[in-house]
């Protein structure tokens, strides 16, 4: 399925993370799943909140630059390879993986798989093809 992802660009410092996850929660926005990735300079919070348009609101009212993108999430069964079976499906395909992420399994036993995939047209069609389902 296609979710839309927050991308927030924060500076690499003490205390710049949690005033944007305190607004959100403040405005009623629920994270799905995130990760943030760090350089030196700078970092890139990424999740899938409940609403990505009110998302983007909240963290452009602090004076963040962040955006909406399109990323695909697929169920993975929460064992050892399943991650494995997932990527198999990409493998001899012009399709690469510029990230990923997860949300940890819930009580039925999946695992929510955050991909950023290009092309995203052909790997859904890629999923598809291995009866993933598609919302």
């Amino acid at each position: 399925m296609i979710l839309k992802q927050v991308s927030v660009f924060l500076e690499s410092r003490k205390g710049k993370l949690a005033p944007v996850i305190r607004h959100l929660g403040e405005r009623g926005i629920n994270l799905r799943a995130l990760m943030l990735a760090e350089t030196d300079r700078f970092g890139i919070l990424r999740f899938i909140p409940d609403d990505a348009d009110a998302a983007l609101v909240a963290v452009h009212e602090l004076g963040n630059t962040a955006r909406i993108s399109e990323v695909i999430g697929v169920e993975v069964a929460d064992r050892p390879g399943g991650l494995a079976d997932i990527l198999a499906i990409f493998d001899d395909s012009e399709v690469s993986v510029e990230y990923l992420y997860a949300e940890l399994a819930s009580g039925g036993g999946q695992a929510l798989l955050v991909l950023k995939l290009d092309p995203i047209e052909r790997a859904l069609e890629l999923l598809a093809a291995a009866g993933l389902p598609q919302s």
